[in-house]
């Protein structure tokens, strides 16, 4: 029997409504602080509250705005799934799939948080703001039509986690870095490809069924996906550690790969064993050592950052 994460269980005490807004994946929207944290030093520094207070309220002010705007797609999506749900050992629980929620409060919640935090993300900032916006149309398409395509709903999965790093340096008016596209871009197709796999290995023959895309891939395709964007994400960052121009040109950065490393292969030790069963965003966000390492990950990076400038 499949785990099902807190927002999937039959029961509880959470509403249905919370529980279909997936606060769980909530933690996600953290990527919305990269530029926060790799700007130390140069835009902020931590003994000057009055040089990251501002940019830090700027984040968890963009951070609640990509929580909210990423539930409307998920209430949207649900709706829209509901019959395929019904058929995966996990998803049938959800609260609209089970008939706890009724579609027409989902679509009526959706349309809210999408209208309270694309607005609000365009006072914050333009380019945010408009960052934002664009997520919300892409994930509806997604939703609606887009997710049947092969590959192109790996991509547009993937396209969600830079767009929320986009948005977090255009919120702290912190320069956008080439290296910031290439890492998040293979980060986010290693986690969106764990999720197909997952998917495909859960449901097997009746994978289709409840994602049509899943007829498309088999289970070498997707091994290979997962390799090699495995390996494009830990190279990437590697490569990042050494020759952007944003970092020290000792290449002490180089420190944070090991915390790096170890995340990405502790996760992929987990999916493929004990946690197979689960979500791969739950896996990612409630494992200890995983936790640990991207404690360790941020610590290192800006203790290296804040000594070298």
């Amino acid at each position: 029997m499949s785990a099902a994460a807190p927002g999937e269980r039959a029961g509880g005490l959470v509403p249905p409504l919370l529980m279909a807004m997936r606060p769980y994946q909530w933690p996600k929207n953290v990527v919305v602080f990269a530029a926060f944290v790799f700007s130390a030093g140069e835009a902020w520094t931590p003994g000057d509250p009055e040089s990251w207070w501002p940019l830090l309220w700027r984040s968890l002010v963009l951070f609640g705005l990509w929580c909210l705007a990423a539930s409307a797609t998920y209430l949207l999506n649900d709706v829209r799934d509901r019959e395929a749900d019904r058929l995966h050992p996990r998803k049938r629980l959800r609260p609209i799939a089970s008939g706890r929620l009724r579609t027409g409060t989902a679509l009526g919640a959706a349309a809210v948080l999408a209208v309270v935090s694309i607005p609000a993300a365009i006072v914050l900032d333009r380019v945010a703001g408009l960052v934002l916006a664009g997520y919300v149309v892409l994930m509806a398409l997604y939703s609606l039509q887009l997710k049947r395509v092969a590959i192109l709903d790996i991509l547009l999965l993937g396209a969600g986690v830079v767009g929320r790093a986009v948005s977090g340096a255009a919120a702290i008016e912190v320069d956008i870095s080439p290296w910031l596209y290439v890492c998040s871009s293979f980060a986010a197709f290693f986690v969106a490809t764990t999720k197909r796999w997952a998917e495909f290995r859960q449901l097997g023959p009746e994978a289709a069924k409840h994602r049509p895309s899943l007829a498309a891939y088999n289970a070498e395709v997707l091994e290979l996906m997962l390799g090699v964007s495995a390996a494009g994400a830990l190279l990437s960052y590697s490569l990042y550690t050494i020759e952007s121009a944003r970092v020290p040109a000792d290449g002490s950065m180089a420190l944070t790969i090991p915390f790096v490393a170890f995340g990405l292969f502790r996760f992929l030790l987990l999916m493929s064993g004990p946690r197979q069963a689960e979500a791969p965003d739950r896996v990612l966000f409630t494992d200890p050592q995983v936790l640990l390492a991207v404690a360790g990950f941020t610590a290192t990076a800006l203790a290296v950052l804040v000594a070298h400038r």
